[in-house]
């Protein structure tokens, strides 16, 4: 069922109509019992977007079925990670994204896999070469594809998407690619090479780059000039996940319309990876209005984003990077009187005014 549900998002063409109107007063129901409302949000948007959330191997017990009823589509936050599907060379762990794998199975959810090369998820043992001398460019490719392929060929026919890198742009290096470990030992093909190695290990696999900011002007030029090699030399790129940590403040809907815009034009395909909307500027502490007054604002520019969307069939899924307020990852250095609330549910996992603007914004 969810192979014909990943079809149908995949050659979804919306249909031009009128915009479902949504407000910041979008009424939620009388009572709050702590029933997950009906239908779901996945549910509201079938046909159109998968719906997810990113989850652990806790909260899908602790929270399991508001998970499965409002979501169709699950990331792992941190069990698919380089750091911890293998720690120590060749020593692989799977157990906690084994228990995210199947947890999504059994409620018939899409899974994206999150992610094969993240320079600040390398462990260390990648750069050791023999004799206390640094590992060289041949041992580094090859270690690399021994983990794509023991990670990827693990879940082959399961994890739909994958994120093969993560934020590899850098905007003031003359190429474009941040200047890490992974450029400065292997050179910029490292990038050629982890999609050629997650393809051949999963041919029917989509295959993206994951980035932040990118409708900055700047990185997004820088983006799409990577991608247009990629695309040249004939590697096997998708589409682009846009991580989207964004605030009440920023950036503007049209900033988000245009950069959707610019990668489709390229033939990609668009997915929102990473989605959460502070109530704060980035590293500030400092609440600009009342909390309630933002959570308003929240749930508006939720909304006015949702219904953006629908002018974009090149997006096919949403993911929310958290489930509840209780978890989300903006909170865990952040002083305890300064605490963000950037998800669709609160702390108590009750549906805020966000929720409903975008259950609001889909067509049904």
């Amino acid at each position: 069922m969810i192979a014909g549900c990943i079809a149908r998002v995949l050659a979804c063409t919306l249909v031009t109509s009128a915009l479902l109107a949504c407000s910041s007063n979008t009424p939620a129901p009388a009572q709050t019992t702590g029933i997950v409302p009906k239908p779901s949000l996945a549910k509201a948007w079938q046909g159109q977007l998968l719906i997810g959330a990113a989850v652990d191997e806790k909260n899908i017990k602790t929270q399991g079925t508001l998970i499965a009823e409002q979501f169709n589509s699950v990331v792992a936050e941190n069990a698919m990670k380089p750091m911890a599907t293998e720690p120590r060379e060749g020593e692989f762990h799977f157990e906690a994204a084994d228990a995210i794998v199947h947890f999504a199975q059994s409620h018939d959810m899409a899974i994206r896999g999150h992610t094969l090369l993240w320079h600040l998820h390398t462990p260390d043992w990648m750069w050791q070469g023999t004799n206390g001398q640094p590992a060289d460019r041949n041992l580094v490719l090859a270690r690399l594809k021994r983990h794509i392929e023991t990670e990827v060929g693990r879940y082959k026919g399961q994890v739909y998407v994958w994120d093969v890198v993560n934020e590899i742009i850098d905007e003031k290096q003359p190429d474009c690619l941040r200047d890490d470990k992974w450029h400065q030992v292997v050179g910029p093909d490292y990038v050629d090479y982890a999609f050629r190695y997650a393809h051949a290990a999963d041919p029917a696999a989509r295959l993206f780059i994951n980035e932040y900011s990118t409708e900055a002007p700047a990185k997004q030029r820088c983006l799409i000039r990577v991608v247009q090699g990629l695309l040249q030399r004939g590697v096997p790129v998708n589409g682009i996940g846009h991580q989207m940590h964004i605030s009440v403040f920023y950036p503007t809907v049209a900033a988000i319309d245009e950069t959707l815009t610019a990668f489709a034009r390229l033939g990609l395909e668009n997915q929102i990876t990473e989605l959460d909307m502070s109530l704060y500027r980035w590293k500030d502490n400092h609440l600009y209005d009342t909390r309630e007054n933002l959570l308003a604002l929240q749930a508006r520019r939720y909304g006015e984003i949702m219904r953006m969307i629908h002018n974009h069939p090149d997006v096919t899924a949403v993911t929310w990077w958290g489930v509840t307020d209780a978890g989300t990852w903006l909170n865990q250095d952040a002083p305890s009187d300064h605490r963000d609330q950037p998800l669709l549910f609160d702390a108590q996992g009750q549906p805020k005014g966000a929720f409903w603007a975008v259950f609001a914004a889909a067509r049904r």
